[in-house]
């Protein structure tokens, strides 16, 4: 990775984009709630036209955030629009960006990023990056803040920018869940956000293929390390038996968490193009207990992410990348496992 920091200011960025006539918002690959949530905040929020391009797949779940109003495209071919400024949120690493890459590349002077991980790629020259804020949302939120717009729900604004913050949170259970996220949470459902009918749209959605799959995956569950760590790994098989899409795993990879002894959970499943990807997690520190950086994880894996969540594709079977996860953690921790 890069040296990844902040490279420009709050104010800086705010003139760039609000003096931008054509606007086009990107982020990683398959994204999430947080993702698509500051595309679409920005997007509603700004009062010049903005498109957004997304590399799919997009869940199910997510895809409900996007109203026909918005002007949003899904596609792995580069964008149509030519815009004059690119904003880039939720990443800052070129192998999250997939097909995207080439393209920002050869547009490289004029994109932005706002990121809240700690590590990634120079792809943006005037970026922020705060990990410090629980979601990229955050900082769609300052720079709306910046720009002297009211951030209300009338345009859904409101809407998308909670979705991001209460998905990155884990419905604000996980450590990142500071005073500043639940301040924000408060402004916004104070600005009309319906929480309860997010919370359904995310997490009461469930299919039976993805019951079926959750099974399988926890039955292939190991304990390694003297039982601190958990595997879980779904083959392609397990998708096409189950009927289950990859985009339905989201939350998968914390169930083990729930185990009394467990510090760090890992969930490996192969993709469509037989890349086997690797989520990580990790429980926060508590009196007495240990935590695992799996962010540290991840970066010998060639990924990245938090502290408590990262991510990494490994190319080779799921018996390869297993030995390569455990060896990775090995380094990392010293744990044999």
């Amino acid at each position: 990775m890069d040296a990844y920091e902040t490279t420009t200011t709050w104010s800086e960025i705010a003139a760039r984009v609000g003096s931008a006539e054509r606007l086009l918002v990107v982020t990683h690959r398959k994204p999430d709630g947080d993702a698509l949530g500051s595309c679409l905040g920005l997007a509603r929020g700004l009062p010049q036209p903005v498109a957004v391009h997304l590399v799919g797949p997009v869940g199910s779940s997510v895809k409900q955030l996007i109203r026909a109003t918005d002007d949003v495209h899904i596609s792995d071919s580069d964008p149509e629009h030519e815009p004059d400024l690119i904003v880039l949120v939720d990443t800052g690493a070129w192998v999250q960006v997939g097909p995207l890459a080439d393209w920002l590349r050869a547009r490289r002077d004029r994109v932005v990023g706002l990121d809240h991980h700690p590590t990634g790629n120079d792809i943006a020259p005037d970026r922020i990056i705060d990990p410090s804020m629980a979601s990229a949302t955050m900082m769609v939120l300052r720079l709306l803040d910046e720009l002297g717009i009211v951030v209300d729900d009338t345009a859904g604004v409101a809407e998308a920018l909670f979705a991001g913050l209460a998905t990155d949170t884990g419905w604000f259970r996980h450590s990142n869940a500071d005073a500043a996220a639940f301040a924000m949470a408060g402004r916004l459902v104070g600005a009309g956000v319906e929480r309860d009918r997010l919370y359904a749209m995310f997490e009461e959605n469930a299919t039976v293929g993805k019951l079926a799959l959750e099974s399988r995956a926890l039955g292939s569950l190991e304990l390694a390390g003297d039982g601190r760590l958990a595997l879980m790994m779904l083959s392609a098989e397990d998708f096409t038996d189950s009927g289950a899409l990859r985009s339905e795993l989201d939350g998968l990879v914390n169930q083990p968490l729930s185990i009394e002894q467990v510090v760090a959970a890992f969930l490996l499943y192969v993709e469509e193009d037989g890349v086997v990807k690797i989520s990580l997690r990790s429980k926060p520190p508590l009196p007495g207990r240990e935590t695992v950086d799996v962010s540290a994880v991840a970066g010998r894996l060639g990924g990245g992410g938090h502290v408590r969540a990262s991510g990494a594709r490994v190319s080779g079977s799921l018996s390869v990348a297993r030995e390569k996860l455990l060896a990775a953690i090995d380094e990392v921790m010293g744990t044999d496992g």
